[in-house]
């Protein structure tokens, strides 16, 4: 089985490229500089910027699924909503080619219907929002456009990320109705992101996910 993984050479990237080759995937990886995953060398690297639709289909041919860790990475530009163009892209290439399966990075600035009141990740968001508008934006446009496609998605919303391995010890909900922590280690999201390549449980749905505390 083959993942097309975009946001590889991120923070996140890294812990996902290798769970992956862990447990026997091809690999195609997405990236604008091809010397960050030098480590890889002789895998599937495609090296193209997020408005490259032809070196995006490149990378998604032939795949099983597609797994994006693309968020807001802080530096200033121009463009509104950088990240939702990438991923739109992504996602009409995905349906082009009848590639169904897409894993998406999320945040709690997106609601779910399953999700309940929850005052701290509300207060939260709301912070988030304010201090960051265009990233925030950004995110839940992203989320809006996923969710409307039609294809067998999921939004993986996390919380604060640290650096760390997998435990396998995670919480996974709904904010409001799930005790969730306000951490979540880069290994057990990359975990989790490959998990649910074969998965069927939340299909077209977005659940949170935190180390379990």
């Amino acid at each position: 089985m083959r993942i097309a993984v975009f946001g590889g050479t991120g923070p996140t990237g890294r812990h996902l490229i290798e769970e992956a080759l862990r447990r026997g995937y091809e690999l195609s990886v997405y990236t604008r500089d091809a010397g960050k995953l030098s480590a890889f060398d002789g895998r599937i690297v495609v090296v193209g910027e997020l408005d490259d639709r032809a070196a995006i289909k490149a990378c998604v041919a032939g795949a099983d699924a597609v797994i994006s860790a693309l968020g807001p990475n802080g530096q200033r530009t121009r463009e509104k909503r950088p990240v939702m163009r990438g991923v739109g892209t992504v996602v009409s290439v995905m349906e082009e080619l009848g590639v169904r399966r897409l894993i998406q990075i999320s945040t709690a600035s997106h609601r779910d219907p399953k999700d309940g009141f929850d005052l701290r990740t509300k207060a939260l968001v709301t912070m988030f929002k304010l201090i960051a508008h265009g990233a925030y934006d950004d995110i839940e446009a992203t989320a809006r456009l996923v969710s409307i496609s039609h294809l067998d998605w999921t939004l993986v919303r996390v919380p604060f990320l640290k650096d760390g391995p997998a435990t396998g010890r995670v919480d996974v909900g709904w904010y409001g109705r799930t005790k969730l922590g306000a951490k979540l280690s880069r290994g057990n999201l990359a975990k989790f992101l490959v998990d649910q390549v074969a998965a069927k449980g939340h299909l077209r749905a977005a659940p949170a996910i935190a180390d379990h505390v």
